[in-house]
């Protein structure tokens, strides 16, 4: 409850309106689009006809937050259904030579229509004909548009290239301007069609009595398997984390409480989450108020972590910038406190491996004081880089895996191991120092063995013997 109200409370932080909840940004962290511009006969008519691709370019993702909304971007309900709510295709990051690039184009063979992994037979079929279907745009028109993609494809593999992220993006030119989707009405209304369709299926039990949030009656009920895919009514997960058999005693909520929540998990996906903790896993940070000063402290923590976040992305890449997420989290107020959930996206579903509720900034100083006690300790009291929570944390996997050598079983049991204790860190349980030392004594020699360079092994060695001194430190209270 804790998790989902404070998300909701992230949710509401800005004023939004109408479809601004449901939407995001395509790229998560950024990357390029190759915008088309489609020369339609009346962009403002609800039925378009489209005469021809008049140009293509490539543009960054812009990153304001009205660019949202002109975007007009959300998730597919699912890997293999037909549709999306938006007239755009994820391409994924470039091969590293233009023929493989051509490939996943244009089919293996050149023959795009019988490769159902190429990008041609994806747009096609699982976004522009369903365009056709709903009479969004003429009869022919998705044939049209692949045919000139296919004629313009020497232009498209120009631009696609580098490390980026790509999503291929349909909008319209007027005047060689393009307009994005979101300026399109018949696209806001087919985003409408599918947004209604989609929610639809999870608000048919009229006898739902309220909210599971604000506990208002007969607002419109919807799961939360909307929102978050670990929330689904196909398997037992701490969201909903009943049996199917009891469909509709399910935590449900409003359409109000659903956009709010829609809206919170967009903004901790975009700049209150981290990758570089545990390879692999994601993982989001959601503070929580818990006074009556909570609200405003909030506010300003997220703030503060937004500009460390954009401070991150504006590093070049010759450049290293120190992780701050957790020093800057131990110095806020009592007012409020930490959810940390660590998760992995596996195709369309999400599944959750720790989480760990109301964790107090308090909690979180104690834990970095008692780091820097133990690296200074093992290190040398002059070493001061690494004397940081972010470091401790981010340490424990990365000095496991090293132990673990070249078995990548051993590394997923190692990955459990570090977020076991990462957990018991944060809830302010007992740690397992004896597994810990047993772990290092035993793989020791391995580590050593199989590794050509002592200055790796003699630092994961320290790392080591910081991390059992840690463990002492934090036990001892």
């Amino acid at each position: 409850m804790g998790f989902i109200q404070a998300i909701a409370d992230l949710g509401r932080l800005d004023a939004r309106s109408g479809l601004e909840s449901y939407v995001k940004f395509p790229l998560e962290k950024g990357g390029k689009i190759i915008r088309v511009f489609l020369e339609i006969e009346d962009i403002t008519a609800e039925f378009l006809r489209i005469k021809s691709i008049k140009r293509i370019d490539l543009a960054e993702q812009l990153s304001d937050e009205q660019m949202k909304t002109e975007y007009l971007y959300r998730d597919k309900v699912g890997a293999n259904v037909t549709w999306g709510f938006t007239p755009l295709h994820k391409t994924g990051k470039p091969k590293g030579s233009r023929d493989a690039n051509a490939k996943d184009w244009l089919g293996a063979n050149r023959d795009w229509e019988k490769d159902t992994k190429s990008h041609l037979y994806k747009i096609h079929r699982r976004v522009l004909m369903d365009y056709e279907k709903e009479g969004i745009i003429n009869a022919g028109a998705s044939d049209l548009i692949i045919m000139q993609l296919q004629e313009q494809i020497d232009n498209i593999l120009d631009v696609f290239q580098g490390k980026d992220s790509f999503v291929i993006l349909f909008g319209a030119d007027e005047n060689g301007n393009f307009i994005y989707p979101g300026k399109i009405p018949a696209f806001v209304k087919y985003f409408e069609s599918k947004l209604l369709q989609s929610l639809g299926k999870d608000a048919q039990a009229e006898h739902m009595a309220s909210c599971s949030l604000c506990n208002q009656e007969n607002s419109g009920k919807a799961s939360l398997s909307m929102v978050f895919k670990f929330a689904t009514m196909d398997k037992v997960s701490f969201l909903p984390g009943l049996d199917k058999k009891r469909e509709y005693s399910n935590f449900t909520v409003c359409k109000k409480c659903l956009e709010d929540v829609s809206a919170g998990r967009e903004r901790v996906e975009r700049k209150l989450s981290s990758t570089g903790i545990v390879p692999g896993l994601r993982l989001w940070i959601i503070p929580e108020a818990v006074s009556s000063e909570g609200d405003e402290a909030v506010k300003k923590t997220v703030l503060r972590l937004e500009r460390l976040w954009d401070e991150a992305m504006l590093q070049t890449l010759g450049e290293k910038s120190e992780e701050r997420l957790f020093r800057e989290m131990a110095k806020a107020g009592s007012d409020l406190v930490f959810h940390f959930i660590f998760w992995e996206r596996n195709n369309a579903q999400e599944l959750v491996h720790l989480m760990v509720e109301d964790v107090p900034p308090e909690r979180l100083a104690l834990l970095e004081r008692k780091w820097e006690q133990a690296f200074k300790s093992i290190m040398g009291g002059e070493v001061t880089k690494g004397a940081n929570l972010d470091w401790a944390i981010k340490s424990l996997y990365a000095t496991l895996s090293r132990f673990a050598g070249r078995s990548e079983g051993d590394k997923m049991v190692f990955r459990d191991l570090a977020l076991k204790i990462i957990g018991k860190m944060l809830r302010g349980e007992k740690l397992p120092l004896d597994t810990l030392k047993q772990v290092f004594v035993s793989r020791s020699a391995r580590l050593i063995f199989e590794n050509d360079h002592w200055d790796e092994v003699k630092r994961s060695i320290l790392y080591a013997q910081v991390w059992c001194e840690y463990i002492i430190l934090i036990n001892r209270g």
